[in-house]
């Protein structure tokens, strides 16, 4: 049963209110009325403020996709390197002592990977087994911890380093014009995240099991989230039948997978929701008969450092286990959908 040994979080060190990110988008988008009767949604949509790895000037200069993604490289890779050492030194792990790297984004693209970059920088072993993913979006997170499940029930005596960067502000252009552009602008912002996953066999300080997982992979359903790629970069797609979704299909799913380790909903302590958005954690709050209590971890996120994609579930799983004085025995469900569209749910107990 694999173990979460260390966990840490890494944020650039520009600090963006919404205010400020919805003045640089009125100007923007100025002559566009059907824009600006959309920014309303700054104040909506449950953040507060962000971190960018950039000055706010830098987003609205109009950079090549080239260049941001070159940016995306160097101040990503730094940025990862700050988590994982931060990670390793709360796991008590040394670099050496790791065999397997998962690395996961969805907003930058490299050749090498930039777990290779950071492989090197932090000093892990030639031989680390190194497994970069991308395109699983905002569930990101939440998949590369099952895939250290499953790698350290294969290689018990082993531990993962889990790495998820997220670099969102290098998406935006003043180039994009369309209203799912500007829900991304008001939403998400940089971070990265990492942990160290320890199998049965690998010494070190105690931390939430994993119990079980789950991958879920949804028919016809495409089309609710992703990237379209074009000469300019990534462009969000975004359906507004998310919501529906998460009310209609992922209900039955959860409660199956709970059902099947005897877990009721109402005996799960601390509930690590990725904070897509306003709107997908009031249908989580419905769906699952959340209080607000059980959602304070979520929606504080959401405040403070906007959606980071892939890194966001990790982020409310740190602030769980740094500040929800979790005890022993205490049970938690932790769930991120993307892309695909599908969902990655794990339970743990501390």
């Amino acid at each position: 049963m694999p173990r979460i040994s260390g966990i840490a979080t890494a944020l650039p060190p520009n600090v963006v209110t919404q205010e400020e990110a919805r003045q640089v988008c009125e100007r923007v988008h100025a002559g566009r009325p059907e824009l600006l009767r959309l920014l309303r949604i700054f104040s909506t949509c449950g953040v507060e403020k962000r971190h960018f790895a950039f000055p706010l000037e830098y987003y609205g200069s109009g950079k090549s996709f080239d260049q941001r993604n070159a940016d995306y490289i160097e101040e990503g890779a730094k940025l990862a390197e700050v988590a994982a050492r931060a990670c390793l030194r709360r796991a008590q792990v040394h670099p050496d002592q790791i065999n397997h790297l998962v690395f996961v984004t969805t907003t930058g693209l490299a050749t090498p990977s930039v777990d290779a970059l950071l492989a090197r920088r932090l000093g892990l072993p030639a031989e680390v087994r190194r497994s970069p993913l991308f395109g699983l979006g905002c569930a990101g997170g939440a998949g590369a911890l099952i895939r250290a499940q499953d790698v350290l029930r294969a290689y018990p005596k082993d531990r993962v380093l889990v790495v998820a960067l997220e670099l969102c502000g290098q998406v935006f252009t003043p180039r994009a014009q369309d209203p799912v552009d500007l829900v991304g602008a008001a939403l998400f912002g940089d971070g990265a995240a990492a942990v160290v996953v320890s199998g049965d066999g690998a010494l070190g300080p105690p931390g939430p099991k994993i119990l079980a997982s789950r991958s879920v992979l949804f028919s016809e359903t495409e089309d609710l989230m992703g990237w379209r790629f074009t000469s300019d970069g990534m462009r969000l797609n975004l359906s507004e039948r998310v919501t529906g979704f998460v009310r209609e299909r992922l209900r039955p799913e959860v409660g199956r997978f709970l059902a099947e380790h005897s877990m009721p909903p109402d005996h799960i302590k601390f509930w690590i929701l990725h904070p897509g958005g306003r709107r997908i954690i009031e249908a989580y709050r419905d769906v699952f008969s959340l209080s607000d209590q059980a959602l304070n971890w979520t929606r504080s996120s959401l405040a403070t450092v906007g959606n980071l994609s892939s890194a966001s579930v990790l982020f409310t799983l740190a602030d769980v286990a740094d500040r929800g004085r979790p005890r022993e025995g205490d049970p938690g469900f932790l769930i991120a959908l993307g892309p695909g569209f599908a969902s990655e749910m794990l339970l743990l107990t501390w």
